[in-house]
């Protein structure tokens, strides 16, 4: 069976973090949506990518073993990534065809012949519109998300949907005196010895899963739904609830309701609640974001252009690749700062921040995309990883779309 996984037209409002990814590859728990569909579909599936242009490259060099943007298109399945799929839809999909699927007034699939799969690809394929075949249309239970702040607060589902991908290792974890653990039968442990003693891990609100080559430092307290990715280092003290932490962070202080996509540093005191991260972030001593205003109304946020009433009156901040704040720096509600910035800032930054922006105690300063790249260059250093030629590729045309803005 054929599949196609696609990001539609509204991609972008997954801004700062989908300027540099496919929506597919947002971490939405354990597993990014597209590891996710991995996980629902069959291994014999035949899958392809249909992302963005400017994203080809990237994508390609992220799934080597995928086609992506493919010119033959054959009969297939195609599915919208940005979705919480369910099992049972996606069982029920493969057993029509010529037919369109909507959940909340929005299409997240379709079961088309060669014919109309083509015809969609060259009138600009799903990142243009939607089909526009007159087709049947049939509801499923499966839901979409449309921006950041949606993945955030279905942490718990997706926690408790996506545990059973793991092994129990709960005989571990009853027998290691070190640990003091409330509900053992919710956690998942990768290895136990790492985990330091007088650690607190609270299961008793959602599970709790800890992969393997986690270090967990004395004295802190994880309370569940909460996922720790491969390589994470949580430092001694903390407090992380009810959030989702990729691989390859150092973790400190306060977190709650909050996703990491990996790579990302926030080692040191400081909370951080309600907020989406990108990768190879990294928050200065002190760090603070407010998810709450003080008039407990809801929180608006800038996404795409656009004002958007979140309809929430827990938002924090997003913040886009390779971004950095200096130490003490204080973010309001709802702030979203794009890719490649620099916060270097005495009192509350502004809530909207362009990517490339150096912004220092209220001055807005371009970087030069050279001096990005050296930096970039140096961080991925520091990991044992490369600069490559499709992130070169990606950033400078984001840059250049940004000059070509004005901003």
């Amino acid at each position: 069976m054929k599949y196609y996984i696609y990001e539609n037209k509204c991609a972008e409002d997954f801004e700062p973090l989908s300027l540099t990814r496919p929506a597919f590859d947002l971490r939405c728990g354990p597993f990014t949506f597209l590891e996710r569909l991995f996980k629902l579909i069959p291994d014999s599936a035949e899958v392809s990518l249909i992302v963005r242009e400017n994203l080809v490259n990237l994508a390609r060099e992220m799934y080597p073993d995928l086609k992506v943007n493919p010119g033959d298109i054959e009969q297939g399945i195609w599915l919208l990534g940005n979705v919480f799929w369910r099992e049972d839809d996606l069982k029920q999909i493969t057993k029509t065809s010529s037919e369109i699927f909507q959940s909340e007034d929005m299409q997240i699939g379709a079961n088309l012949s060669q014919q109309e799969g083509s015809d969609w690809m060259n009138a600009g394929g799903p990142v243009s519109a939607d089909l526009q075949l007159d087709l049947p249309t049939t509801k499923l239970d499966s839901l979409p998300v449309n921006y950041l702040w949606e993945i955030l607060q279905k942490i718990p589902w997706t926690m408790e949907e996506d545990t059973r991908h793991f092994p129990k290792r709960n005989e571990i974890v009853n027998s290691d005196q070190n640990l003091q653990v409330i509900n053992p039968s919710n956690i998942w442990i990768g290895e136990p010895d790492k985990v330091k003693p007088a650690v607190v891990i609270d299961a008793s609100k959602g599970s709790v899963i800890i992969e393997k080559n986690v270090d967990i430092g004395p004295f802190s307290y994880l309370k569940g739904p909460l996922f720790i990715g491969e390589g994470t280092i949580i430092s001694p003290h903390s407090q992380i609830k009810e959030s989702v932490l990729g691989p390859v962070c150092r973790v400190g202080g306060e977190v709650a309701g909050t996703i990491i996509q990996g790579w990302s540093n926030k080692v040191h005191d400081g909370y951080l609640g309600d907020a989406f991260l990108g990768e190879w972030v990294n928050l200065g001593a002190g760090t603070n974001n407010s998810n709450l205003k003080n008039n407990y109304t809801s929180v608006k946020v800038t996404v795409n252009g656009k004002i958007i009433d979140t309809g929430s009156l827990f938002i924090g901040s997003f913040i886009g690749d390779h971004s950095k704040t200096a130490i003490g720096t204080q973010l309001n509600t709802g702030t979203s700062i794009g890719t490649g910035c620099n916060i270097v800032s005495k009192g509350f930054p502004p809530r909207f921040i362009q990517p490339f922006t150096w912004l220092m105690n209220g001055k807005h300063v371009s970087t030069k995309i050279e001096t990005f790249i050296k930096t970039g260059e140096t961080v991925k250093s520091r990991r044992g990883l490369s600069f490559s030629a499709a992130e070169r590729e990606l950033f400078n045309s984001l840059f250049v779309q940004k000059k070509n803005k004005g901003v």
